[in-house]
């Protein structure tokens, strides 16, 4: 995708790591009165253990992490990386909160400015920096303030949700009741309500695409797509290769993956105009929906999806065993 076709990283600002005072900021603090320290291990990175024996109160994030930890109450003071327009920014108040970089760049003076005590964002490999920053630049930030990485790879919602109430617990936030357990009943609701609709239906076939003029990308094996396999959805589409969680179909073969539901990716372009798009089965008979791999992590915005998603599949038919 075009994300990850970037391979070079704009860095806006000279690297001072001059000691900068603690500025004012709307952003409010995110621990919990009495909270002394902090210390988390992420899920997916052994032997990663970040430790401050000082409570955590400013908080750098990516935007995908500002939303998923909004729900506990937790407000950054700086936000960075891509999303800022989509579902991760649209998903919190940024009333207040420093953008330092947007995309892959970022502006490290700024972001020292904002005096972090910890920046929380999609870890790379060895999870000591951004999964789309350079190694120079994972350096330069992890001299200036820890990292706290949040596994990224091939993860499913439940799995995102699980290590973003991982880091709120560590910051003293309650994950079981109130507001976020009611949000977390309303999403398992509606997998459960998925899970009926697929085991009523004959075998109904789903196509989840990503359309450009050039290309289609398809998906069985992203996070989202393997929550829907989990609930008894029949993904059709190419297997992807080893190096990418999406599979490449040219328009021409793309009726060799013939679907009763096909659900367009968000991001897709230049398709509806196309003659082979028009001639699709799932177009013809109006049996369509939207998905978007780079939705935010939380529970309202799933659960919302998801029941769109639910009365798609109620009203579809097989019409690919009519044809």
């Amino acid at each position: 995708m075009r994300r990850r076709q970037l391979l070079a990283l704009s860095v806006l600002a000279p690297f001072a790591l001059a000691a900068c005072g603690s500025p004012e900021s709307e952003a409010a603090p995110t621990t919990t009165p009495g909270t002394k320290s902090f210390s988390y291990s992420p899920e997916g990175y052994e032997g990663v253990t970040i430790e401050l024996d000082h409570p955590v109160e400013r908080i750098a994030m990516d935007f995908y992490s500002a939303a998923a930890l909004a729900p506990y109450g937790i407000k950054p003071v700086a936000v960075y990386g891509f999303g800022q327009n989509e579902s991760p920014g649209k998903s919190f108040d940024q009333t207040g909160v420093d953008v330092v970089g947007t995309d892959m760049e970022l502006d490290l003076e700024a972001l020292a400015a904002t005096n972090p005590d910890v920046v929380i964002a999609y870890g790379n490999e060895k999870g000591d920096g951004w999964t789309w920053w350079e190694d120079k630049l994972s350096d330069q930030v992890s001299a200036l303030v820890p990292f706290v990485p949040v596994k990224l790879s091939g993860g499913t919602p439940d799995d995102m949700f699980a290590q973003y109430a991982a880091i709120a617990r560590a910051l003293g936030k309650d994950t079981e009741t109130g507001g976020i357990a009611q949000h977390r009943k309303a999403f398992d609701a509606a997998r459960q309500r998925i899970r009926d609709i697929s085991a009523n239906k004959d075998r109904l076939t789903v196509l989840l695409a990503n359309f450009s003029a050039e290309i289609i990308y398809t998906a069985k094996e992203l996070g989202v797509a393997k929550m829907l396999t989990e609930d008894g959805i029949s993904l059709v589409g190419p297997d992807s290769g080893a190096d990418s969680s999406w599979a490449e179909v040219s328009w021409e073969k793309i009726s060799d993956y013939p679907a009763d539901v096909m659900l367009i990716h968000d991001a897709s372009t230049d398709y509806e105009d196309n003659a082979i798009y028009r001639s699709l089965l799932p177009v013809k008979y109006d049996q369509l929906g939207t998905w978007d791999d780079k939705r935010a992590y939380t529970y309202d915005g799933y659960t919302q999806w998801l029941g769109e998603l639910a009365d798609i599949l109620e009203d579809a038919k097989n019409i690919q065993k009519k044809n």
